[in-house]
């Protein structure tokens, strides 16, 4: 059987969309994220603010093609599941906190616990599914170059 046959590409839709939502309405509850943004002393190598707007919906499409894989999966690797919505709901809260609150080392915090649950979820699906940790890899990249704007975000604006 071919792995074209076994996918359900209305579920992979619907995995996509749900995590865009959850990414838009992170947003959402974020305020003026990019003036908050621009506001800032920021570290160096940070880029501008509209490159955000175009990495994170193809970050977010790729989250939600492994949260199909993953979800689909679940009765033999439940703690992937554990894995996969933990750091979702991490990566929901962190841009509320970052962005609203000034909390800048709780968020790095956050963010950093997130890196280390991203790398762990790659390590444990790989195995499992080579797609669902590749898509992943880009996510855990930018996530490492996010905690690193996020240190230096708290350090030149505490």
């Amino acid at each position: 059987m071919s792995i074209r046959s076994t996918i359900n590409w209305f579920q992979v839709a619907v995995w996509i969309v749900l995590v865009e939502i959850i990414g838009m309405a992170s947003a959402l509850f974020s305020g003026n994220i990019r003036a908050m943004y621009n506001s800032l002393t920021l570290p160096p190598l940070s880029p501008s603010g509209v490159v955000f707007g175009i990495v994170w919906p193809i970050l977010y499409l790729l989250i939600g093609i492994a949260g199909y894989i993953i979800w689909n999966d679940r009765q033999n690797n439940q703690m992937n599941v554990y894995l996969f919505f933990g750091q979702l709901l991490l990566n929901f809260i962190w841009t509320i906190v970052f962005f609203t609150g000034n909390m800048f080392t709780i968020g790095f915090i956050l963010i950093a616990v997130m890196d280390i649950i991203v790398a762990y979820l790659i390590r444990r699906v790989f195995p499992i599914s080579k797609v669902a940790g590749w898509v992943l890899v880009p996510y855990l990249t930018w996530l490492l170059f996010a905690t690193y704007l996020a240190v230096g975000v708290a350090m030149l604006n505490h």
